[in-house]
């Protein structure tokens, strides 16, 4: 079977990259002091697979967003897997600067969002690989393929967030947007940007959800002129 065109091109980019630094440490921070101070270690970690969910306006994606863009500020670059063809350009304006490479790639089917994050996480040229799912409410990755990519971010020391539900997660973390709720007896929310109200659940779904702050602020996106998802 003929290797598809986008995993050809994805090849050829890679063989262009340069080696990457070593890892300055286990773990890589989220951008967010207060969402680091829940993390273990401090940080999310870099060589396992960290489960990241929530629903629309959560905050998610802008958490997401501002550990990238730390990593970016630090040298290091950052792929971002587009399977569910939701990236909005503009939302990610203030990523363009900085000393490593942000790409962003978008395979045409799961097998094929497989081997990307196999392709980018192997070359060990990235220090963070997130790979955003289809969505459906399934499971992004099957069993064997989040075990291989687990070994290959052990392997080049880089962190991979999967944005979607993932068996074998190491890290699982869930966000829901934050309402005028009491905090011990203090209401917390809702704030204006630059600081949005999040509640964060650190492990399994049964565990504690703690509020925060998050300190990204809230773009106005203009009318839609065209297409989000772009030519298929």
């Amino acid at each position: 079977m003929a290797r598809a065109a986008t995993i050809l091109e994805l090849e050829r980019a890679i063989e262009r990259l340069g080696a990457r630094p070593a890892a300055p440490g286990p773990v890589a921070s989220t951008g967010v002091p207060a969402l680091d101070a829940l993390l273990p270690g401090g940080g999310l970690p870099r060589g396992r697979v960290v489960e990241w969910i929530g629903p629309r306006s959560s905050g998610k994606t802008a958490l997401l967003r501002a550990g990238l863009a730390r990593l970016r500020g630090v040298g290091e670059s950052v792929a971002w897997i587009d399977a569910g063809r939701t990236l909005y350009a503009p939302d990610w304006a203030d990523l363009v600067p900085g000393e490593g490479e942000f790409w962003v790639v978008r395979p045409r089917d799961d097998v094929e969002m497989a081997w990307c994050a196999d392709l980018l996480l192997r070359s060990g040229a990235f220090g963070a690989v997130a790979l955003h799912g289809p969505g459906g409410g399934a499971e992004v990755l099957r069993r064997s393929a989040t075990v291989r990519l687990q070994r290959l971010a052990e392997e080049a020391g880089a962190l991979f967030v999967v944005l979607g539900e993932v068996r074998l997660a190491a890290l699982r973390l869930g966000f829901r947007p934050g309402r005028v709720e009491p905090v011990r007896g203090v209401p917390f929310g809702p704030f204006l940007p630059p600081s949005r109200p999040v509640w964060v659940r650190v492990g399994k779904r049964g565990s504690a959800e703690i509020p925060i702050l998050c300190p990204v602020p809230v773009r106005r996106r203009p009318p839609a002129t065209r297409d989000r998802k772009g030519p298929e």
